[in-house]
């Protein structure tokens, strides 16, 4: 079977990019006859030294930033784009759009002119934008209604995608919910390093890019209360820094409770630095948001990482962390306000035994949470869409 995807990055940097190194990792484990082509969007971040060299990758999408673009640059891309994507259409047997909309239509327009069927992947907040704005509405909603089938990586997203189209296509059978997984083998062993700014200390983990919709600041103002009392308690957060509003307004959050040298924006780590911190953790605190532009968190794999990285984790309601935590078990699933996730923080950080329990519970959960179920499924629709 070919198989072409479509994908803004191979990178690990990115929930997208390590979606999409995972999910066909495992696929060409569970099919040794699959041939994998991947086309790639323009200013992508780096590729992950883990991508095959087997792999055929080619530059050839429009930048992430297509949907933001004016109208004239979004045709003129779109012009650009969609001969050379028909032509690798034609070469497979499955196009499969691991990027959202509208690089999902693009991929449905050069399906179609190939007469190959078209799967696409549902991931969160850039599924149901489109279907928001006055501009893109109907032809998001026209593209959903195309596609031969839909993968949404949580409940929670495939949910908030059939309550926004509201009983229009595509069916709900249509819409399979393949909830994200994770290598649990890759995070169990200590990764080699030298010495890290984080060794040493006792510390609280937050990992995602620093913007709103991440949930920062709940986290950050339940640390800021918890770490005026307990003065050798430090926060870490991993992540592509902003540098505008959103990010000065948590360190001043830290300065005014006076905890600031304890804060650590570090930026993007390597691979290997992730895992260490996860593992070194003593909480995971992860406090998606609904923005105030509509945007939410379709799952986050960080959860599963934290899980198979035996730490205890603290996320929110409302989000695809209810697919990824399982309540009271591996973590704590509380309301989207800093006073929740202060009361689950004091409860972690206070009990010891509590976060050694959550944390082989998590191990055992990721575990289960394997590449190698989530490729079976997603091997099934592409057989259904071929037949």
């Amino acid at each position: 079977m070919r198989v072409l995807y479509l994908t803004d990055s191979l990178s690990d940097l990115d929930g997208v990019g390590r979606y999409t190194l995972r999910l066909v990792s495992a696929l060409e484990a569970l099919m040794p006859e699959l041939e994998v082509e991947v086309l790639l969007a323009r200013k992508h971040r780096p590729t992950s030294e883990s991508t095959p060299a087997h792999w055929k990758v080619k530059v050839q999408l429009p930048p992430d930033y297509y949907f933001y673009m004016s109208r004239a640059r979004f045709w003129g891309n779109t012009l650009r784009c969609l001969p050379g994507l028909a032509a690798a259409a034609r070469r497979a047997d499955v196009v499969h759009a691991i990027k959202d909309y509208p690089h999902n239509w693009l991929a449905l327009q050069a399906a179609r002119l190939a007469g190959k069927p078209c799967v696409a992947t549902a991931h969160g907040t850039y599924t149901l934008q489109p279907l928001l704005d006055d501009r893109h509405r109907g032809r998001a909603a026209a593209t959903y209604a195309g596609l031969d089938h839909m993968i949404s990586v949580s409940n929670y997203t495939r949910g908030r995608l059939l309550e926004a189209l509201a009983g229009r296509p595509p069916a709900a059978d249509k819409i399979t919910s393949i909830p994200n997984a994770v290598d649990a083998e890759h995070y169990r062993a200590p990764p080699e390093l030298g010495v890290q700014p984080w060794h040493g200390k006792r510390f609280c983990l937050g990992l995602g890019e620093v913007k709103q919709r991440k949930g920062h600041h709940l986290a950050l103002a339940a640390w800021c209360r918890v770490a005026r009392e307990q003065e050798d308690l430090h926060y870490f957060l991993v992540g592509r820094r902003s540098g505008d509003a959103y990010e000065h307004s948590l360190l001043k959050m830290a300065a005014e409770a006076g905890v600031q040298q304890r804060l650590h924006l570090v930026g993007n780590v390597s691979e290997a630095q992730k895992i260490d911190c996860l593992q070194r953790a003593e909480v995971f605190v992860h406090t998606p948001v609904t923005a105030s532009d509509g945007g939410f968190e379709g799952f986050g794999i960080v959860y599963l990482e934290a899980a198979a990285s035996g730490t205890a984790s603290i996320g929110t309601l409302d989000c695809g962390a209810e697919d990824a935590i399982l309540p009271d078990e591996t973590g704590f699933l509380v309301e989207q306000n800093s006073a929740a996730v202060e009361v689950a923080l004091r409860r972690l950080l206070g009990d010891r035994d509590l976060r050694a329990r959550m944390g082989a519970l998590g191990r055992e959960f990721a575990v289960r949470c394997n590449w190698a179920d989530n490729a079976a499924a997603v091997s099934e629709i592409y057989r259904e869409v071929l037949a």
